[in-house]
Formats: C-alpha cells, structure tokens, sequence
C-alpha cells in the first residue's frame, strides 16, 4: 500500500514537470518513445535473422519490419522536430495509448477508478483530435499527459489499490 502512494506521488510530480516544462517533456517523451521502437526493432531485426531456417516469409518480413522499426527509432530520438510526419505518429501512438488504458480500466476498475478511466478516455480522444489538427505542436500533448497524470496520481493517493 506505501508503494501506492509513493507512485502516486511521483505520477502527480511528473504531470506538473510535463505541464511546467511541456517543450522539455515533450523532447522526453520522443525520446522514450525512440527508444522503445528502436529496442522493439532490434528484437524483430534479430527474430527474423535466427528464424530464417524457420519460416522463410516470416524471416524476411519481421527483418524488414524490425529495419524500419529500428530508422524510426532514431528518427524520434535524434530528429523527431525536423520530420513533422513522425511527431504527429507521436500524438497518434500516445492517443491511441491513453485510449486503451482507459478502455481497460472501464473493463475492470470500480468506483472511482471508473472515472479516472472515463477522464483518460476523453483526453485520450481530445488527443488524437490534437493529432490530426496540431501534429506540429508537441507542447498540447505533454499538458495533457501532464494532466492524465495528476488524475491518477491523486486517485491512487486517495484511493491506493491491494494486491
């Protein structure tokens, strides 16, 4: 339970960090984000090395897929301002993210994890609206984790989960 409401605290600082310094976030954020698609693509570069024995389809796809995986990886963490394109793939991919933890706390919270849910849900969905009218502006996306954030932060501070 303190655990709880240690990460709950650091939710609630991390959104204000997002809300007080968006451009810095929102740099953070590509760059995470370039890291786990470049990770993610290392690992399907290396699966469709070693399974090439395998299944020859599956082999080449996966390679060519964990390729560009791997080019938008680096494409986010070095020079995600210069390629608009790829920041607004960013709003989609948080938008998208947003909306299923949501949709997943609908399935399975109670109460006032409900409505924590509810609340992600609408920024999830006023994000990907940002997505395809402000792709160049970074900075809205980062208020709006910023205050995803403080929501759960607060509702798990208030309302600690037992496991």
């Amino acid at each position: 339970m303190e655990s709880n409401k240690i990460l709950s605290i650091i939710a609630i600082i991390i959104g204000l960090i997002f809300i007080i310094f968006p451009i810095f976030s929102a740099n953070l954020i590509s760059i995470l984000i370039g890291a786990s698609v470049l990770i993610f693509g290392l690992f399907l570069a290396y699966a469709g090395i070693i399974s090439k024995e395998i299944s020859g389809a599956f082999s080449s796809v996966a390679a060519i897929f964990g390729v560009v995986m791997i080019i938008l990886g680096l494409a986010f963490i070095f020079g995600t301002n210069a390629v608009s394109f790829l920041v607004g793939l960013q709003f989609y991919i948080i938008a998208f993210m947003l909306i299923i933890v949501a949709i997943m706390g609908l399935l399975n919270g109670v109460g006032s994890s409900r409505t924590v849910s509810f609340i992600t849900l609408v920024l999830g969905i006023v994000s990907l609206f940002i997505a395809v009218f402000a792709a160049n502006n970074p900075v809205l996306i980062t208020i709006i984790l910023g205050i995803a954030l403080i929501v759960y932060g607060i509702s798990g501070y208030l309302n600690p989960v037992e496991y």
